[in-house]
């Protein structure tokens, strides 16, 4: 009994003198140059990080130019039309894919201007429109999206170029995203069925 007493003694007794050995043996100058090595380090993990923060950005480009940036962006819009020659102004956002406009349009054919907005996720593209005080939407499919130019009623393509003058989003909020609920979006498939153009003043209820 008194063997094994002292034969676990003497095992604790060289696993505590390892343990001390290991942590507390290096010579001051090696501890010291660790923590200067690992202070670099932190400090080159910090720039790098700090290099990777999206930056404010102006200049001309597409709305889907910006969205490839795969940034969190909000931006002011300024565009003309090479067409009509009407100028548009808005606001834009981006995030994780998906893109939303708010755009005033001069509109010389109704009183004053025209409140227009239009969000794209990865499917499906909801345009919409204030016109003198009613409000009209339609939907379509990304694919059918992008062989629509501005004539068709969405203010600013996504394929042509604005002025942008764009911001980090910091808090980004993704409702955004998300279509009104108040607003019947109409199929562009049925719209054009029937014959009718987007832009056109229809009579339809809101499904509660």
């Amino acid at each position: 009994m008194k063997k094994n007493i002292l034969l676990i003694c003497v095992v604790a007794l060289v696993v505590i003198s390892f343990g001390y050995f290991t942590l507390f043996s290096s010579p001051a100058s090696d501890t010291a140059s660790r923590a200067v090595e690992e202070s670099e380090k932190l400090s080159i993990d910090q720039n790098n990080d700090t290099e990777k923060l999206p930056e404010p950005k102006q200049g001309v480009g597409t709305l889907e130019s910006l969205r490839l940036l795969k940034e969190d962006l909000e931006c002011k819009i300024v565009s003309t039309s090479a067409n009509t020659a009407t100028k548009v102004e808005g606001t834009y956002f981006v995030s994780n894919g998906s893109m939303r406009g708010d755009f005033l349009t001069e509109s010389p054919d109704l009183s004053g201007q025209v409140l227009s907005s239009i969000i794209i996720d990865r499917e499906n593209v909801f345009v919409w429109s204030e016109i003198e005080g009613e409000t009209y939407g339609m939907k379509m499919s990304v694919d059918q999206a992008s062989n629509i130019d501005t004539n068709t009623g969405i203010p600013v393509s996504v394929n042509e170029d604005v002025s942008y003058d764009c911001t980090p989003w910091a808090d980004v909020d993704g409702t955004v995203f998300l279509p009104p609920g108040d607003v019947l979006f109409r199929d562009l498939n049925d719209l054009m069925k029937t014959g009718m153009e987007y832009g056109t003043v229809y009579e339809a209820e809101i499904p509660y």
